[in-house]
């Protein structure tokens, strides 16, 4: 009885191994043919490892803070400090100041001047016209005119002052004439006054004034000549060529002439 069991068990087992090679032998029978497929050779693969470090551990440093020193009040230091210098600087005694003499004016001064200081204007300056850029030589008789400033009394009169310089050096001489006293018309009239050589002794003449330059300006044959014209009062009379006056206008502008010898 047993034996026939396990003959039962023997034979269902080969049954069973044989159902499934061949179930084995017709899925192999079905199932399509896979090409073979060649390995290409493939390019190295790098692999970096990165492995994280730690850093060392700084202990922490304090920055010192800044201390801040209480300074006194900025007025008092400084006003302090000032006075401590004005303190020290010694005491200088104030120096005069030196007055250094100018050089003489390149214009020639007049040799004779008037007496009296100039009273107050009465009148407004006479305008000069002619002569202006002429040449003269000794023995012309020099004739300016100039436009009239109004009626004048019986004292007050016109003066004509000239100077002559040296044209390319230093020295200068001037003098001046009174004449065309009282009235003389209105406003802006044309005058003339004549200045004559030095043989007319009696008259207004630049005799006085050739000899002047002789004794002053180096020897030249040419002077330059201004001239210019105001309006005085007679003061004193003893000399009738170059009499005392005093100013009652200022003067005009001054012409530009030339002279020879």
């Amino acid at each position: 009885m047993v034996k026939e069991r396990m003959s039962r068990i023997h034979l269902l087992g080969l049954v069973s191994i044989v159902s499934v090679f061949v179930l084995g032998l017709l899925g192999c029978q079905q199932r399509p043919a896979v090409p073979t497929v060649a390995i290409q050779p493939t390019e190295p693969v790098v692999l970096i490892v990165v492995t994280a470090t730690s850093q060392p551990t700084l202990a922490p440093t304090k920055t010192p803070e800044p201390s801040i020193t209480l300074i006194p009040t900025l007025t008092q230091q400084v006003t302090a400090t000032l006075t401590a210098t004005v303190q020290a600087k010694p005491t200088v005694a104030p120096t005069k100041a030196v007055v250094i003499p100018t050089a003489p004016p390149s214009q020639p001064t007049p040799t004779t001047e008037p007496t009296n200081p100039p009273a107050p204007s009465s009148f407004a300056a006479p305008q000069a016209r002619s002569p202006e850029g002429k040449a003269f030589r000794d023995g012309d008789t020099l004739r300016f005119e100039f436009a009239g400033v109004g009626p004048l009394a019986a004292d007050q009169c016109y003066r004509i002052d000239v100077t002559l310089g040296n044209p390319t050096g230093p020295g200068g001489v001037g003098d001046y004439w009174v004449g065309l006293c009282g009235d003389q018309t209105a406003v802006g009239g044309a005058l003339r006054f004549d200045v004559k050589p030095g043989r007319f002794r009696d008259e207004p003449n630049y005799g006085t004034l050739l000899v002047s330059a002789d004794n002053v300006i180096p020897p030249t044959p040419e002077y330059v000549m201004n001239w210019f014209v105001s309006v005085v009062r007679r003061v004193d009379m003893t000399d009738p060529v170059h009499p005392t006056v005093e100013a009652l206008s200022p003067a005009s502008g001054a012409l530009q002439n030339t002279f020879f010898r």
